[in-house]
């Protein structure tokens, strides 16, 4: 950003915040509960408006944070930006603007419990947190009338939201209960994404090129911040695993199988895999037809979008995950897939200005992002311990989370990245037009006529 533009910044956000009356917290201090737990009274629903409406054009145009999506993509983006794991959120589920409470645990770390300890107490003290904002709930479902001070903020909070409340005594209990049901909370996630932010820069240089070929917005690059906070070796409960979160059946039509050597898995290799995700989003898009669909499709499959959509034919209309969101039965289309564009979309404005959001991980040049990265197919089986001296085994090992033994023999075509030069009478070197044009299940071929060397 040049001076120009950085003065222009400051002043638009100081005429904001001068006319907004609820930029910031409510009230001037946050409150200390008997348990040493902060109260954070919440954050207008604007006080990030200049980010999210993209004040410096760092957004593809293919990208836009509607007015149908604002609320949403503002509550992922202080999630993702402003609060820690330390914190967490109480909030509604279906209404995003709705915004109860946030804890603020940093005072545990003051006690000197274990990290352990620590994470227990955070939630035990937020289940009572939300048993008590239960019951005030409840209390306002059996007299709604009430004015006690709890009451009073309840009502105020959804005042600001925008909330209407029915003037009907029984529309009125039946809408106080049904807050109740809606009830969900939600820790921070700055911490992770700024440990995702130092993981990617070493691969940023070659993800962004590797994109640009493959004419993908590189904004897309931020799926694997929403899936793993860009760790490569994230696994969940269901099996998916790595930056990208495949899942072993997904996997399988991009990457090469196991069956190479039992504990390779390239879905942890980020280099492999990205080019692997180049290939799927390229297939979702061409599905799907609009960047909406297709993100979204990456979390909640083609199939089931493609039949929504063909159920909303009767708008004469090109469908959008809006209409799909306001249409789909909850029971298929549930909160994590409703909220995963809003999500991504929120990542995408946080990437964009992450040097001023997460500044502090840009006062070094530790990070070598200069070096291209390459991709190399082994011609024999080998053991890389043998072969390679101790810088480019440094390299090879901290660009590459599937090799798991640096001594074990690995067959032939196994599958390694790394910048460092390694030596072309062991290892085949894929260029660009290889990557573009061949998935990485089928970079076996190019060894039909490549063997290792004796010399």
């Amino acid at each position: 950003m040049n001076f120009k533009s950085f003065f222009s910044f400051i002043l638009l956000l100081f005429v904001i915040t001068a006319s907004d009356p609820h930029f910031g917290y409510y009230g001037s201090d946050s409150s200390l509960t008997k348990d040493g737990v902060k109260e954070l009274p919440w954050m207008s629903l604007y006080s990030f408006k200049l980010y999210l409406r993209d004040h410096d054009n760092r957004v593809s145009n293919e990208f836009p944070v509607t007015d149908y999506f604002y609320p949403t993509v503002n509550f992922w983006f202080l999630i993702y930006t402003q609060f820690s794991s330390k914190h967490v959120v109480l909030h509604d589920k279906d209404n995003l603007l709705i915004i109860y409470k946030v804890l603020d645990f940093n005072e545990l770390e003051k006690k000197g419990i274990s990290k352990n300890a620590q994470y227990i107490l955070q939630r035990k003290i937020t289940e009572e947190k939300l048993k008590e904002l239960k019951k005030q709930l409840i209390t306002l479902a059996e007299n709604p009338y009430s004015l006690g001070p709890e009451a009073k903020n309840i009502h105020r909070i959804l005042r600001d939201a925008k909330v209407e409340i029915p003037i009907n005594t029984l529309k009125r209990k039946r809408f106080f209960r049904n807050l109740v049901e809606n009830l969900r909370t939600q820790t921070g996630q700055r911490n992770f994404i700024k440990d995702g932010i130092v993981r990617s820069l070493p691969y940023k240089p070659f993800l962004k090129k590797y994109f640009h070929k493959m004419n993908l917005p590189h904004e897309l690059l931020a799926i694997p911040f929403l899936e793993s906070s860009f760790n490569p070796n994230a696994e969940s409960k269901v099996g998916a695993l790595g930056v990208w979160q495949f899942m072993p059946l997904i996997a399988s039509y991009y990457v090469p199988k196991k069956s190479q050597r039992p504990s390779v898995d390239y879905r942890s290799n980020i280099g492999v895999i990205s080019v692997a995700a180049g290939y799927l989003m390229k297939e979702n898009i061409q599905l799907m037809k609009s960047w909406d669909l297709a993100v979204t499709a990456y979390n909640s499959g083609t199939k089931h979008l493609i039949n929504s959509r063909r159920t909303l034919n009767h708008l004469n209309r090109r469908i959008t995950l809006e209409d799909i969101i306001k249409h789909s039965d909850s029971a298929h289309f549930g909160f994590a897939s409703q909220n995963f564009y809003g999500e991504f979309l929120a990542l995408v404005h946080a990437l964009a200005y992450e040097e001023e959001l997460f500044d502090e991980i840009h006062k070094n040049d530790r990070y070598n992002v200069d070096k291209d990265l390459h991709f190399y197919l082994t011609k024999c089986s080998l053991r890389f311990d043998k072969i390679l001296d101790h810088e480019q085994i440094d390299d090879l090992v901290f660009h590459n989370h599937h090799i798991d033994e640096i001594s074990a023999h690995f067959p032939k075509g196994t599958i390694v990245v790394a910048k460092a030069d390694l030596p072309k009478t062991k290892f085949f070197k894929l260029n660009f037009e290889h990557l573009t044009s061949l998935k990485p299940k089928e970079w076996g071929t190019l060894l039909h006529r490549q063997s290792c060397s004796t010399k």
